[in-house]
């Protein structure tokens, strides 16, 4: 009977966090498969609409109407306790309460943000000498699709985190590379702050996207070709780590490959792409990074 109760525990939280997987990126092959980049130039790019940013999923919600504000959470419901009590029941009447609780959170919080990251992320590439066109050309053979969003995320006692993200998509079929590049702004803020957003808070949190999209197009430049081996055996080193930012509620170990630091944010790259997460809201776990 133990061991049934821990498949059901464990089947209801993948299931809430594979949900938000394809926005953090933590639902590709365990793999670290790096972009592709030829010669010397980091691609040239056409701003794009990807499913897995904008097609809405269990406890997932676009807080704009261009579906480029993007707001998850998994708490409510009965917890654990329930779906072991009811059995696949109680999983459903879980996922039900969950899902019901970001509708209503994203109620509250839908138009109050008034960014537009596909612009703020074509005006920081454009600045870092990216060639990027707009959606009309998503067509053009050997550009890397790029769609920007802005990720809001709820951590315990009603605190949300932000982060300026990119998905990047390029390439076809079997053969199709894709990864999320994402740096996560210095503000947090309360579910009922963020409802009822001041002037002040809007041009903050304005400043602070543009920032971010600035630093991720300014890694994205300076990517260079580099085959696995290369990345493995350079100055990227192994080591596992804990992110509220990436898996709330339920914080799951994984492994990583440690970049760099800047300021107060650890860089590294991880299963699903490329990360940059404030020391606050990132634990070590091993590597000593």
């Amino acid at each position: 009977m133990t061991y049934f109760k821990a498949v059901r525990r464990r089947t209801f939280w993948l299931g809430a966090l594979l949900a938000v997987a394809s926005l953090v990126g933590c639902g590709t092959p365990p793999t670290y498969k790096l972009r592709p980049v030829t010669g010397q130039s980091p691609g040239t790019f056409s701003l794009a609409h990807s499913k897995a940013v904008e097609d809405e999923r269990h406890a997932v919600r676009h807080l704009d109407a261009a579906k480029s504000i993007v707001y998850s959470q998994n708490f409510g419901g009965g917890g654990a306790a329930l779906g072991l009590l009811l059995g696949p029941l109680g999983v459903a009447a879980n996922a039900s309460m969950i899902d019901s609780n970001t509708e209503a959170d994203a109620v509250r919080l839908r138009g109050k943000l008034t960014l537009a990251p596909r612009e703020l992320f074509l005006a920081a590439a454009t600045q870092q000498g990216l060639e990027v066109v707009d959606d009309a050309a998503t067509s053009v053979p050997g550009r890397t699709l790029a769609t920007p969003y802005l990720f809001v995320s709820k951590t315990d006692n009603d605190r949300l985190l932000t982060a300026a993200a990119v998905r990047l998509e390029y390439g076809q079929g079997a053969d199709q590379w894709s990864g999320v590049y994402m740096y996560q702004l210095p503000s947090s803020y309360q579910l009922d702050d963020l409802a009822r957003l001041t002037p002040e808070m809007q041009a903050r949190l304005g400043t602070e996207a543009a920032q971010g999209f600035s630093a991720l197009a300014a890694f994205i430049a300076k990517e260079a070709p580099q085959q696995e081996g290369q990345a493995k055996g350079g100055t990227e080193k192994d080591f596992s780590y804990k992110s509220d930012l990436l898996t709330p509620r339920i914080e799951i170990e994984m492994n990583g490959r440690f970049i760099a630091r800047s300021d107060d944010l650890i860089w590294f790259r991880s299963f699903g792409g490329v990360y940059a997460v404030r020391t606050s809201n990132i634990k070590v776990m091993s590597g000593g990074i």
